[in-house]
C-alpha cells in the first residue's frame, strides 16, 4: 500500500496499522510518523495532505508522551527540510 498514489490506500494502511499496534504505542509512533512521511513523498496538494492527517491524527491516537515526541519529530524533520511541503511548480522544476 506504501507504493500507492490513491489517498485511500494511506487510509487503509493507518487503520490496519493502528489496529496492529493496539498493545505496541511506541510502534503506532513510528508507523504514525511513516505514513505522514508517505503523504509528503506522494506530492499530494495541502489541502488532500490536511484532510488526511486529521483522519490519521485521529485513528492514530497516542497518548499525551507519546503525541508530545510525534510532534517534536514533525518538527525536527521540518526543520531540517526533511518534511516540507513542495509545491507543484517544485515538483515540475525537479523534472
Amino acid at each position: 500500500m506504501e507504493q500507492t498514489k490513491n489517498p485511500f490506500g494511506i487510509v487503509v494502511m493507518a487503520h490496519l496499522q493502528t489496529k496492529a499496534t493496539n498493545q505496541n504505542l511506541e510502534s503506532r509512533l513510528q508507523w504514525k510518523l511513516r505514513i505522514v512521511r508517505i503523504l509528503f513523498a506522494k506530492g499530494y496538494k495541502r489541502e488532500q495532505i490536511i484532510g488526511l492527517f486529521r483522519f490519521i491524527d485521529w485513528v492514530m491516537m497516542l497518548p499525551e508522551e507519546l503525541a508530545n515526541n510525534f510532534k517534536t519529530e514533525l518538527r525536527r524533520e521540518e526543520e531540517a527540510g526533511i518534511m516540507r511541503y513542495v509545491t507543484s511548480i517544485e515538483r515540475l522544476a525537479k523534472q
